[in-house]
């Protein structure tokens, strides 16, 4: 299929797709867990199961991305849900979101009924192995810790193993995108809140962006900020981002939920109580805004797709750079800045932006005052 099959399609006409066509969509745009897990949607889908299951359970104290992207995208959700019901044959389709979120998602009460699609709430408490946790809580359904397979070994236990497909609520905000609207999963939306960060804010920020560079973008005095740790993650599942700001740099994966910035040497677990407002301002979109990115080939559970570029190549914003290969899983790979590719090593693509950094821009704004 290649890129051949990233188009705008209609709801009647996502819905006309065969199961295999639409798996092959999801593989082609690049569609990995978004919650944290990264592993490949279209996997899932290749064994259909009775029912989905939509992980909008933002567990992770200060996450605000999922629910605020259900804000201001409700109709692709509704649509999304609609299509996948009708090409994989789904019995019910069910939201799982929080008690305390439950009036956020009221909207959503209204489109309900007939035993199709539901909204159901798990308390409000963090839960680890968040998949097997919502699926025991709001199903009486154990999943089995591990699982034999034909050969005699065996396997970790998966929804698949009890008739079910989850998904976070972003994983199928990108398939609404890939099936309907033709494009690629180039962005991640994330939260950043922390020590020094006045309100949170939910922006939308290209796959392999400098994390300084959005820090800086947000407004982060990073230059000042050696005092700080950015996590990336929550208070409870994370990785170290960055271990002194201003001093090295992370970047942001498809997989990064939100940047917590903390002092440096105290604990995450130490902001599990943090409380934040929603945004005011929705999602803000850094596309075109960051001077690079580095981009994976591959990742924690797939196999390096085959770059389509070369090194000096100048691409434009989501144009294709990965082919996916033929062995375990592998998904294509797609630009998320414009710009020259100027180096492809560990599997990891680098392309310098054509427009400045920001902070080059405000230098230059600010030489252009003073003249």
């Amino acid at each position: 299929m290649g890129s051949a099959g990233m188009k705008r399609r209609s709801l009647d006409e996502v819905k006309a797709l065969g199961q295999e066509e639409a798996v092959e969509i999801m593989r082609q745009a690049g569609i990995l867990g978004a919650g944290g897990g990264g592993f490949p949607t279209y996997f899932k889908y290749r064994d259909p199961q009775p029912r989905l299951i939509v992980n909008a359970n933002e567990s992770e104290p200060g996450y605000w991305a999922d629910k605020v992207m259900h804000k201001e995208h409700f109709d692709a959700f509704l649509q999304v849900y609609e299509a996948l019901k009708d090409v994989f044959g789904f019995e019910q389709v069910t939201m799982c979101i929080h008690e305390k979120d439950l009036e956020w998602y009221a909207d959503y009460d209204k489109h309900s009924g007939e035993g199709v699609y539901d909204v159901r709430c798990v308390p409000d408490k963090y839960a680890l192995g968040e998949e097997k946790a919502l699926i025991r809580e709001i199903t009486d359904t154990k999943v089995p810790r591990k699982v034999e397979t034909s050969d005699g070994s065996e396997r970790q236990g998966m929804p698949l193993d009890v008739g079910i497909i989850v998904n976070n609520s972003e994983t199928l905000f990108n398939v609404y995108n890939a099936l309907f609207l033709g494009r690629p999963v180039t962005t991640k939306t994330l939260s950043v809140y922390g020590e020094d960060v006045e309100d949170l804010k939910v922006y939308e920020v290209p796959i392999g962006a400098s994390m300084t560079e959005v820090l800086r973008v947000a407004g982060m005095d990073v230059e000042n900020s050696a005092h700080l740790s950015v996590i990336d993650g929550g208070p409870y599942l994370n990785e170290i981002g960055i271990e002194q700001l201003g001093n090295e740099d992370g970047y942001v994966r498809q997989t990064t939920n939100a940047l917590l910035l903390i002092p440096r040497g105290t604990k995450s677990k130490d902001y599990a109580g943090v409380e934040t407002e929603p945004p005011e301002e929705g999602i803000v979109s850094l596309v075109g805004e960051v001077s690079g990115a580095r981009i994976p080939l591959g990742g924690r559970y797939l196999e390096p797709a085959e770059a389509l570029v070369s090194v000096g190549d100048k691409v434009e914003y989501e144009q294709k750079i990965g082919e996916p290969t033929d062995e375990g899983f592998s998904i294509g790979v797609w630009a998320s800045v414009g710009g020259t590719l100027s180096s492809i090593e560990d599997d990891i693509v680098a392309i310098d932006g054509g427009g400045p950094s920001q902070q080059d821009a405000e230098a230059e704004a600010e030489a252009e005052a003073s003249r």
